[in-house]
């Protein structure tokens, strides 16, 4: 259950909960690193972090302890193509945590010497995921996946333009897309909705501008795209990926199935093929990923440098038993039970609900409801999955990476392997 308004152009949508001690609330934004000038990558990350560093009302230190000290919690984070700020909270510090983001939202600081410091925090977060060996084998992959294309640029943005960002680019950034237009507020507790808009209509003021989004199409991909790093290490790191759907796509929730039956969890196709069956690693995941007019479906893990080439045959030939053979009834149902379960849970507490309601917003412009997805989940046949993991399994377009402490024959090794 939900509902819907606009206060002075923000789209505010409330979500209400009985019976529990707890709300969540948060700002969420129409903007990602996907709208970022070239020359300025890492600028929407930059100024979430700016954002949590002083406000009008709230010094940073205000910011933290005014919700922490009353055992809430606040975060934010900055993908593609979306943008949050949210607190999750006792209900009887509503006001108290909206008016913190609030504030920080509208009116932040943005001082030059809060820059000079945050800019070194990032440039150290960029290093430490640069030094992550699981992380940095992702951010190759999305390199092949999306050549020259803002998807597979590193959200957190690189060393020479996060140095480059200065506040005038911050302010200008803020200015064009932080407008009510591109934001939507979430409120999900046991209170009333009246309380909230009161709160926001005395915050937000009307701003008419509208949020012009540009971003360009990614190029089909084509080809196998394989890209070795080598480096010392004692496990090596292995990824695979595919485009994939959309989100706007008929078989956004097929490519959902075929994440569960593959690697979402440990009775997946991958986790009793490669860990239980060979013990070839500890861990292994997949993704299904979805932006407004791309997707990919991806696959990692961890194991050591001597059975890459085994484990990359294995994949491969499990990826192709779902081309070649639909999946019985039982396991489906298993993984529609699987899915439905994970977003049920999530829903019956207040912070899985914002993130929930407003993330469907932004990508679909409305919200599915958990009858709706059981319909569109039970749509779902052995025959449509076996026709989509024959789009998305092509293996003369797929890209893999991968940083082992290894040869420079390893590039050749999965060549020869993924050709056959």
């Amino acid at each position: 259950m939900y509902e819907i308004q606009k206060i002075n152009g923000v789209t505010f949508i409330f979500s209400p909960f009985k019976d529990i001690e707890t709300a969540s609330f948060g700002i969420f934004l129409r903007v990602g690193s996907r709208y970022e000038p070239r020359h300025v990558r890492g600028i929407a990350h930059f100024l979430e972090h700016m954002l949590f560093k002083g406000s009008k009302k709230y010094s940073y230190k205000e910011i933290k302890r005014e919700i922490e000290g009353r055992g809430g919690s606040l975060n934010g984070f900055t993908s593609q193509e979306i943008t949050a700020y949210y607190a999750h909270f006792l209900n009887k510090n509503l006001d108290q945590a909206a008016d913190i983001l609030l504030d920080m939202v509208f009116d932040s600081l943005l001082k030059n010497t809060d820059l000079q410091k945050e800019r070194m925090v990032i440039l150290e977060e960029i290093k430490m995921y640069n030094d992550l060996p699981s992380s940095r084998a992702a951010m190759l992959l999305d390199k092949l996946l999306w050549c020259n294309h803002a998807l597979g640029e590193e959200v957190v943005g690189h060393y020479e333009t996060v140095n480059r960002i200065n506040r005038g680019d911050l302010v200008a950034f803020k200015n064009n897309y932080y407008v009510p237009d591109g934001i939507i507020v979430c409120c999900s507790g046991n209170f009333s909705q009246d309380r909230v808009i009161t709160l926001l209509s005395e915050k937000i003021k009307n701003n008419p501008k509208q949020i012009k989004l540009q971003s360009t199409q990614p190029a089909e991909l084509a080809g196998l795209h394989v890209k070795v790093e080598n480096k010392k290490l004692e496990q090596a790191h292995l990824c695979l990926g595919f485009r994939s759907v959309s989100y706007f796509h008929e078989d956004k929730f097929t490519a959902e199935l075929i994440n569960v039956i593959l690697g979402a969890n440990m009775s997946s196709r991958l986790f009793e093929a490669l860990r239980e069956r060979r013990a070839l690693c500890y861990d292994i995941s997949t993704e299904a990923r979805k932006y407004k007019d791309s997707g990919a479906f991806t696959i990692q893990l961890g194991l050591d440098k001597s059975r890459i080439n085994t484990a990359l045959a294995a994949i491969l030939r499990e990826l192709a038993k779902l081309k070649e053979k639909e999946v019985s009834a039982k396991e489906l149902a298993r993984a529609r039970d699987y899915f439905l379960g994970q977003i049920a849970m999530s829903l019956e507490q207040p912070q899985g609900k914002m993130f929930y309601t407003a993330e469907s917003y932004i990508t679909l412009g409305k919200i599915y409801s958990m009858d709706d997805i059981k319909r569109e989940v039970a749509n779902v046949s052995p025959a449509r999955i076996k026709r989509l993991c024959g789009d998305i399994f092509n293996f003369n377009n797929m890209c893999v990476s991968c940083i082992a402490d290894t040869d420079d024959k390893e590039e050749g090794r999965i060549r020869k392997i993924v050709a056959g």
